[in-house]
This record gives structure tokens, sequence and C-alpha cells, in this order.
């Protein structure tokens, strides 16, 4: 067995043994090449491996932490961050990082059948448990809700469309890709540009099949887990 392998095995080990609890924080990769008399490239490499495998997580200029449990999603329904949260036990948190009124172009535009649309774009990080794990970009088209940057942005965006834009979303569409974070965003998940992600697209419509928005979500994989059910 080579020795990241040897590594990774070792703190998995202590993990699954529960000598490590959920969010506590590993030892220093200095400590670790130390124990294992090892270099730093071979620690890195097993420290990898579990960040790849959803076993730990990084935070930039913290260190290492023991992932808790994912968040379970079911991506074919409408639901609420919150409440979907709580069920499962988590404190959920949001940060709006930018609202913006802009001139939006190209694949976005196109998805409202628009060359060039003005709406407004919102930014925001989700967290749940203190450890910020979502970002997402919402393009919502002005015609859609004029006082869109004039509400709490912190809940539902979907409730206030429905209160201000007299708009219902009543049922979206969505695409999973995976991707890495983008290079302005991945500070905000105290990432390192490059960091691998999910990449949610999704889109929502109202009872005329009409878009309401248009949201980007990316999310660190070890912190979600999708379950569909099917026949």
């Amino acid at each position: 067995m080579l020795l990241y392998q040897q590594i990774r095995h070792h703190l998995a080990a202590l993990i699954q043994q529960g000598a490590m609890r959920q969010n506590s924080k590993l030892p220093s990769e200095r400590e670790l090449l130390e124990q294992f008399k090892s270099t730093r490239i071979t620690v890195r490499e097993a420290l990898l491996r579990l960040e790849a495998e959803g076993i730990i997580y990084r935070q930039n200029r913290k260190g290492w932490f023991v992932c808790p449990p994912r968040l379970v999603w079911n991506p074919v329904r409408k639901v609420n961050f919150y409440e979907l949260a709580k069920q499962q036990g988590f404190k959920a948190q949001t940060n709006v990082v930018e609202v913006s009124r802009q001139w939006v172009q190209g694949e976005v535009a196109e998805a409202f059948g628009e060359n060039t649309l003005e709406a407004f774009n919102l930014v925001r990080v989700r967290s749940l448990d203190g450890r910020a794990v979502m970002l997402e970009e919402i393009t919502c088209p002005l015609a859609i809700c004029a006082t869109l940057d004039k509400q709490d942005l912190s809940g539902s965006v979907t409730q206030i469309i429905l209160e201000q834009g007299g708009v219902e979303v009543t049922h979206e569409r969505s695409q999973v890709f995976v991707t890495t974070l983008p290079d302005d965003y991945a500070p905000q998940l105290e990432q390192n540009s490059g960091a691998p992600c999910l990449r949610i697209v999704r889109k929502r419509y109202d009872k005329h099949d009409a878009l309401v928005d248009y949201n980007i979500e990316y999310w660190l994989h070890s912190a979600i887990e999708m379950q569909v059910e099917g026949l």
C-alpha cells in the first residue's frame, strides 16, 4: 500500500470509529507529514482523496474538517431551503452577496426568449450550521417583479415574486453538472479556485409555462445528497 493510501485509510478509520466528530478539525498537514515521515505532496494527495469522497472538507486558511451529514434533496420537487434544512436538523442561513439591476444577454436572456433582458441579478450564499455550502445566482426580469431589490432577500424569492409580482411558480426544470467553482465565487464558499462542485441550473415556470426566473446553484459536493424516487 502506498504511503498516501496509508494516511488516507488511517484518517478514514479515525472518522468512522468516531475518534474525530463531524466538523472537528483534522491535524494540520505539517503534523501529518511529521507523523508519517512523509512529504507535503503525499499528505495532500491523501487529503484530496478524502475530500473527493465527501469525507472531509477544506476551508481556506482554516484547515481540513470532518464532513457533517449531507442535506438530502429531491431535485424534481420544489422545496423551501429553510424548511428542508429544519426537517433534517440543520440550522440554515442566507447571506445576500449582491443584488443589482443589469442588462442580461447570452444564454440567460435567450432562455426568456429575448436578445437583451433588463433584470435583477441576485447572488446569495446558503449555509448549514454556519458552513457555507452553496452559492446561487438568480436572474429575475424587472417585468416579473420590479421591486425585488427592495425586499428582504434572505428568505423565499418564490414568495416575494408571488406577493410583489403576482406571479406563482408552479414547476421547474433542472440540469445537474459536475464542474468547478468559478474563480469569483470560490472565496464566498471558502474554497480555492477550481474546487469541485455540483452546478445546478434551475428554470422555474408559471402555470402558463412561461419562465419566471433562471437560477444557477453551485453546491459543495460533500454537502448535498440527491435522492430521486421512480418506478
